[in-house]
């Protein structure tokens, strides 16, 4: 295994066995890619995906209530998705001139780069402020006084004077003039799709780059070795039901968006009926019919629950289903998960019942945050368990 004997040739009749020539010694295998020295990138990949989920976290925050009542964070939310973009920017550029980009993430950064622009571009207040800025001022136009006219004499016709050409743009000129078509088309966009639909995309968005830096701070805080050895005892029944409650939980994270931009959840505050019954009778009264799947308050909230009665159920298969995983970790990750889905829909009831208040709407959207975390934990554990041997756990 690993070496060959030398051909033709015979060995001495005192020669001892197992003694080779450098020649004939088999070659150590080279390893290296993500933990490779001194390239090896783990813990600067893992410190740059904690720095993005930071201010992921902080942009959902001040999205859902912008400052949190406090002047100095009012005046920095227009600011945090440029904060992330540069962010992003700053580690790929480091990464990139040091060459301790590990081979398999160029994809990987280049989609949070694009989630990232997507995020900051989507807030229209930087750039209007950008071109505001660069806008140069209008010259003050002075106009002789009536008095101080001279009187008038008649001339000779002569020619008009062509006009003059107009100078060519500055660069600075140019910037402000892409800033304010960036800002009309976020602006059209905002008006064809509506405020609410609108604000749920950038939700959607915020939780799924906070999604996808969190998948890769996992695989950077696990060694290369340590991956390769969990690969091969993964569990594909339990990582195929962690994805659909994944999925799951993300479509309806985008429904509560929608239902909390619109005010339905204030609209139907009794529970487990809808005003009375179990299905309201309005809920297609809008005209054309796509308008019920995102102005519909009835339709929205009864899509809330529906939802939240199936991520229950999914999750409870998903608990029973792990319990035969061989993983204790893995276990203990979709047993977390599972109650968090129920404290979750708990705390959804809850404030429903109380008319939707500002406290219990921002609970709800952090047990989100945590129950969005739990879940691709628990994903990410059936696909890299943690192996486990006499001496512990590796």
């Amino acid at each position: 295994m690993g070496m060959k004997p030398a051909k033709n040739r015979s060995r001495a009749i005192f020669e001892e066995v197992g003694v080779e020539t450098p020649k004939q010694m088999p070659v150590a295998p080279k390893g290296g890619m993500i933990d490779a020295r001194p390239k090896g990138a783990r813990k600067a990949l893992l410190v740059w995906m904690v720095s993005l989920i930071v201010l992921a976290v902080l942009q959902l925050g001040l999205d859902a209530t912008p400052g949190f009542g406090i002047a100095e964070l009012d005046l920095l939310q227009p600011y945090t998705g440029l904060a992330l973009f540069a962010v992003w920017a700053l580690g790929a550029l480091g990464l990139a001139l040091s060459r301790r980009l590990p081979p398999g993430w160029r994809l990987r950064v280049a989609g949070l780069g694009l989630g990232c622009l997507l995020l900051a571009a989507s807030d229209p207040a930087p750039m209007s402020q950008l071109s505001k800025a660069l806008a140069p001022e209008p010259a003050a136009a002075v106009l002789p006084q009536a008095g101080a006219l001279p009187p008038l004499q008649l001339l000779p016709a002569t020619p008009p004077t062509p006009a003059p050409v107009a100078a060519p743009p500055t660069p600075q000129e140019r910037v402000a003039q892409a800033a304010d078509l960036v800002v009309a088309q976020i602006d059209r966009a905002q008006t064809t799709l509506g405020a609410a639909p609108f604000a749920t995309l950038r939700l959607g968005l915020a939780f799924a780059l906070l999604g996808f830096a969190f998948w890769y701070a996992l695989l950077a805080a696990r060694t290369e070795a340590a991956l390769i050895a969990a690969r091969r005892q993964a569990e594909p029944g339990l990582f195929g039901l962690a994805t659909g409650l994944m999925h799951l939980s993300f479509l309806q994270l985008l429904v509560g968006g929608l239902v909390t931009g619109i005010g339905a959840g204030a609209v139907f505050t009794d529970w487990p009926l809808m005003g009375g019954v179990w299905l309201p009778p309005d809920m297609l009264s809008l005209q054309p019919i796509w308008r019920n799947a995102l102005e519909n308050q009835a339709l929205l909230q009864f899509s809330h629950r529906a939802l939240g009665y199936l991520l229950l159920a999914l999750a409870a298969f998903a608990l029973i289903r792990s319990r035969r995983s061989v993983h204790a970790v893995t276990r203990m990750a979709f047993g977390l998960a599972a109650v968090w889905v129920l404290l979750q829909a708990v705390l959804g009831v809850v404030t429903l019942l109380h008319g939707d208040p500002l406290a219990l709407r921002l609970a709800h959207l952090g047990g989100a945050l945590v129950l969005w975390l739990f879940l691709i934990r628990a994903r990410f554990l059936a696909r890299y368990p943690r192996v486990q041997s006499i001496r512990g756990i590796k």
